[in-house]
């Protein structure tokens, strides 16, 4: 059924069969009808940060509390029965995951850490180009010497950053004359790299500031036909879209996939996960050898390895719940559905994008591009933008971000920062003074909002828009954290909340 409402000249639909097909899951996530006290009375959450964090999904709590928690226990033994119920859970979960994404028989998968950066960091450890930075001196690379790296302008900081920290040099590929991707442009370079002992291609699968998305198996075919690997970046893509890494066409597969399934509903609380052939992986020492890597040791210094990449590189008690977690995030994306979650996305965005581009005073980053995952930043200039993100919050309750999305060169890119601005910039903020910092307000979305919160969401920037001269006169601004506070803000004490 489809409710709809007439709005002077348009008509607004209110429920839609994709919103009440998402409705169901709406339901089950811990806090979708949490209140909070602000300056301005109590207000409903309205959650719009889901390219940062997804939320807690009440039927994973259960299914955790209920049936994993009883036979909690460390893995590496099935003797006894909590231990076997364990480690047969944690492999079991491994495979949800690497059927989820396709992988062949030779692709390994590794937990690590709390998300995408962690695995990217240790992918880079274990293909030997992180040196540790008080034996950097002592290494001296000839420039033939070095692997590289192409990235695209698009990379938030994971993965664009680290790779700097590597012995890599690091390319990023030129955008288009209307600033997208241009696969041409990493067709171009490669040959004048051809000498390199490493070339790879590390590009995200869409941007985590404009929903944007990547050609990244056209770009791995390319990277492939130059004798190069292919890694892909899925953080702000992964909760919605299919991840492929063995497509028909071999040219295209991808050689590693890095994703932080915490965005997903029901995430938070999960490790990193990477899945990689094992045709990248030469070490004769894991990463972090310790209990559960080894054979055999002996009192002279002796030992031996396992030779399985997932048993060597999951040394000392593994993530188990956080690993069992994951694929529970995972079934529960199947059940929603992929082509479902677009396709409410897409109805989502139809209701924002436009509505945001039609307020005036309002500018969207790539507002002209409506192919994009449910992701849209926005700015209001001559405004800074957590002064906007605090009225969302304090006055109507909504969940949005302010800064630069851990995406600096794009921001250069959307915002055309010159070398000369951007010095001055960084001259400034080391000096302590962080509103000179370039940002936006980022608005991401999940299929289980619905029109309602879209709807009031414009309402509320509207509201904004117009009062935004009297509201701003009760906040203070602090440039040393670069936040806007309430002027007779009363801070909470959060010590009350750690006692069991």
């Amino acid at each position: 059924m489809v409710l709809s409402a007439r709005i002077g000249n348009k008509t607004v639909e209110w429920f839609s069969e994709l919103e009440q097909h998402f409705s169901v899951y709406r339901k089950g996530i811990v806090g979708i009808n949490q209140t909070f006290q602000s300056p301005y009375g109590e207000m409903p959450i309205m959650y719009a940060d889901w390219t940062a964090s997804g939320r807690l999904y009440r039927p994973i709590e259960a299914k955790i509390l209920e049936e994993f928690a009883p036979f909690m226990a460390n893995t590496h033994t099935e003797s006894n029965e909590t231990g076997s119920f364990m480690t047969n859970a944690y492999h079991h979960a491994k495979k949800i995951i690497k059927q989820h994404v396709n992988a062949s028989e030779t692709d390994a998968l590794i937990f690590d850490g709390f998300g995408m950066t962690s695995v990217i960091n240790k992918l880079q450890r274990m293909l030997g180009l992180r040196i540790p930075e008080a034996w950097m001196p002592q290494v001296q690379l000839a420039c033939e010497d070095r692997p590289v790296v192409f990235i695209t302008h698009r990379e938030h900081h994971s993965n664009h950053t680290s790779w700097l920290e590597t012995v890599c040099d690091v390319v990023v590929l030129p955008q288009g004359a209307n600033g997208e991707i241009d696969p041409a442009a990493l067709e171009e370079l490669l040959p004048f790299y051809k000498e390199r002992p490493l070339r790879i291609g590390a590009f995200t699968a869409c941007s985590n500031v404009t929903g944007l998305m990547t050609p990244y198996h056209q770009l791995a075919r390319i990277m492939h036909e130059h004798d190069g690997i292919c890694l892909v970046d899925f953080a702000a893509s992964a909760p919605y879209v299919k991840m492929d890494m063995n497509p028909g066409d071999p040219l295209e597969a991808l050689d590693a996939i890095v994703f932080s399934p915490h965005k997903f509903l029901g995430g938070p609380g999960t490790s990193g996960v990477m899945v990689l052939n094992q045709s990248l992986y030469h070490n004769q020492i894991p990463d972090h050898p310790g209990g559960g890597t080894v054979k055999w040791t002996n009192p002279w210094g002796e030992h031996s390895y396992y030779d399985e990449i997932e048993v060597r590189e999951d040394g000392g008690t593994p993530g188990i719940l956080q690993g069992i977690r994951a694929a529970l995030c995972i079934r529960l994306k199947e059940e929603m559905g992929v082509e479902k979650m677009l396709a409410r996305e897409k109805e989502l965005i139809k209701v924002i994008l436009p509505g945001l581009k039609a307020i005036k005073g309002i500018h969207v980053l790539e507002g002209q591009e409506e192919d994009r995952l449910g992701i849209i930043s926005f700015m209001v200039p001559g405004v800074h933008y957590n002064l906007i993100v605090k009225l969302l919050n304090d006055r109507f309750g909504i969940q949005v971000r302010g800064g630069c999305s851990c995406a600096g060169t794009y921001g250069h890119c959307l915002l055309n920062i010159s070398k000369e601005q951007s010095n001055e910039i960084m001259e400034a903020v080391e000096a302590g003074d962080l509103s000179v910092k370039p940002g936006w307000i980022r608005f991401s979305m999940h299929p289980v909002m619905t029109n309602k919160e879209a709807h009031e969401f414009l309402l509320a920037m509207r509201s904004i828009m117009n009062h935004l001269d009297e509201w701003k006169q009760e906040y203070v601004y602090d440039p040393q954290t670069n936040d806007y506070f309430y002027q007779d803000l009363h801070r909470e004490d959060f010590d009350w909340l750690f006692y069991v």
